[in-house]
């Protein structure tokens, strides 16, 4: 997500101060979720984004609306959907890894163990 952030600050010539001054958010917040220390909150992602002038979407993946409503979902196997979910930036901003230094293997290995860490939530949450 924050690297999205920061294309959007560099395209309108605003600055992380601004942001901060125009929605409350401390400029250190900010810091923290740069730096990886914390994880930005849907209600502050939603403060930055009206102020940005972009969609939520836009801001935490890239893509707006009509991007995400015409992607083609339709897998050929659980690894290609959640290989598909680890792309997405605000995903591998939380997770804390870098699919470009990954092999395929890894890539591969690292999906089957998100898509059971899912399956195991399913059971959980499952009524």
């Amino acid at each position: 997500m924050y690297e999205i952030y920061e294309k959007i600050l560099k395209e309108k010539g605003l600055s992380s101060y601004q942001v901060s001054k125009a929605t409350g958010i401390s400029q250190q917040t900010l810091s923290y979720w740069k730096s990886g220390r914390s994880v930005p909150k849907t209600d502050k992602l939603k403060k930055i984004a009206e102020f940005l002038g972009v969609s939520l979407e836009y801001l935490t993946t890239g893509y707006d609306d009509s991007e995400i409503n015409s992607f083609d979902l339709r897998f050929h196997s659980v690894e290609d959907a959640v290989k598909f979910i680890l792309e997405q930036p605000m995903v591998a901003q939380f997770g804390g890894y870098d699919l470009d230094k990954m092999t395929d293997e890894e890539i591969i290995e690292f999906a089957n163990d998100v898509a059971g860490m899912i399956e195991l939530l399913g059971k959980k949450y499952k009524k």
